[in-house]
């Protein structure tokens, strides 16, 4: 399999990581951790992007692509399993870069929550309503998933439309929404779509249809999804039907589903030590969720953790320090915590850029 698509989004993050982080934090990423050190290195390297775009990925095909880049001279190690791109490497990522662009609209920290989700909802109502139009009872599910099934039946049963008037509005709906951008190629979900007498392709069948490798095939599909789920998020009213796909899912701010328990403690004006008690987590726990409030919730102040003095103390270091790493910045300001320096980093315009 062709692997030059992933190679270069490989060679992305580490231009982006520049030797900070070890090759397994790209790995991580690419998965979708939900670590704390993952969150805040998707924000803090600008990277939330690519958040779990690549949940396929093993360590054992990182090493390999990885040995093949410092083969080919594109990398070259660092400490820590760390590597940094040479000239070599950064020129063919420039290259890559104008002739196959990053999607704009892949915005994987925002949607990862519910991006399959969609997917699995949205397939199995396209299947359900041609089935129904056709009168056909006798088909398999495209979806296996129980609590997708017992979804779609419920939402079903809710609604007053008339067969045909299902398949109207979701025709409608989704041509106006695939239609709506130009740079988008609809053929990408189309393919994949399951209905009566029609039997939707696997990713891998629809990479090999559409004649790319299946690396930027997956990109490709995901960045679909996540326009969709923008624009539909962004025009509600004009997308009733696929709104009513995410409306009772989508949460505003894309927390993880403790720290989002944990922000609804903290809006009650509840303290660390407090929360520690009432949630049986560790405290360092709760700062990581702190942390993520602070990456992800525009207004969310942190003067109550951190004083702005030293806030701004901890601004000043990193500006003058050479390395991202945590550690360098507490050798300038001695008096601060890690977990200090990591929230007011992501409040200060270091890391919580999407």
């Amino acid at each position: 399999m062709n692997e030059s698509y992933l190679k270069m989004v490989i060679l992305y993050c580490l231009h982006k990581i520049d030797g900070q982080r070890s090759l397994y934090a790209v790995l991580h990423l690419l998965n979708g951790k939900k670590s704390a050190q993952t969150i805040q290195d998707a924000h803090f390297f600008h990277l939330t992007n690519l958040f779990g775009t690549f949940p396929y990925l093993k360590r054992k095909d990182l090493d390999d692509l990885a040995d093949n880049m410092k083969n080919e001279g594109l990398i070259k190690p660092m400490l820590e399993q760390s590597f940094k791109l040479t000239d070599l490497g950064v020129n063919s990522l420039n290259i890559w870069a104008e002739q196959q662009p990053i999607p704009s609209t892949l915005n994987g920290w925002k949607f990862h929550q519910i991006t399959n989700l969609f997917w699995e909802r949205l397939s199995l109502m396209v299947q359900v309503i041609s089935h129904l139009q056709s009168r056909d009872t006798k088909y398999i599910p495209i979806q296996r998933k129980k609590e997708v099934h017992f979804w779609l039946k419920e939402f079903l049963q809710k609604t007053s439309l008339s067969r045909e008037e299902w398949g109207h509005r979701l025709y409608h709906e989704l041509t106006h929404c695939l239609e709506k951008n130009q740079e988008i190629d609809p053929a990408i979900m189309i393919i994949r779509l399951t209905g009566y007498k029609r039997i939707g392709l696997t990713a891998k069948q629809a990479a090999e249809k559409l004649g790319i490798e299946f690396g930027l095939y997956c990109i490709q599909f995901i960045s679909l999804i996540h326009y969709m789920l923008e624009t539909i998020q962004l025009n509600s009213k004009k997308y009733l039907l696929l709104n009513m796909l995410i409306s009772n899912e989508y949460d505003l701010f894309p927390l993880t589903q403790s720290a989002s328990k944990t922000y609804s403690l903290l809006k009650k004006d509840l303290n660390i030590e407090e929360i520690v008690q009432i949630r049986r987590l560790k405290r360092s726990t709760i700062e990581d969720h702190i942390v993520e409030i602070a990456l992800n919730v525009k207004n969310f102040d942190i003067s109550t953790f951190v004083q702005k003095e030293k806030q701004q103390l901890i601004n000043e270091a990193f500006k003058k320090s050479s390395s991202k790493q945590l550690k360098h910045i507490r050798q300038l300001v001695p008096n601060a915590d890690y977990f200090e320096i990591r929230l007011t980093l992501s409040r200060g315009g270091k890391g919580n850029e999407a």
